[in-house]
């Protein structure tokens, strides 16, 4: 559950979803990301260390420069994730001691609560 979690921290940036579209795209360097997306590398060094540190992407030294990918396996399990969403298939598969009752508890309605109310727009 922790990579999740450190995974969606790192995609939770407009930057770095940029990033990862031109990864998605071609492996590239650090210097033909900042040069797409008209920041700094050093901007764009902080930004792989997230991804890298979230193993959403990985470096391969080429010559002088590091060039990055995306770990595609990792972006199937958060999309698999996603779908888990669904269902009980979630609470199930991560082992998480949740019960999500169906129906609100009578202390929650007769104190007139709103917590268990369903928003209906």
């Amino acid at each position: 559950m922790d990579q999740i979690v450190q995974m969606f921290k790192a995609l939770a940036d407009e930057t770095r979803l940029k990033i990862l579209i031109i990864l998605s795209r071609r492996r590239i360097c650090a210097k033909g990301i900042a040069n797409y997306l008209s920041i700094s590398e050093a901007a764009v060094s902080q930004h792989i260390k997230v991804l890298r540190e979230a193993g959403i992407i990985i470096g391969r030294k080429v010559g002088y420069y590091v060039h990055y990918d995306l770990q595609k396996k990792l972006l199937l399990d958060i999309e698999e994730f996603i779908g888990q969403l669904n269902n009980d298939e979630a609470i199930n598969a991560y082992k998480l001691d949740i019960n999500i009752p169906d129906r609100c508890k009578a202390s929650c309605k007769s104190n007139k609560n709103k917590c268990c109310q369903r928003d209906n727009n």
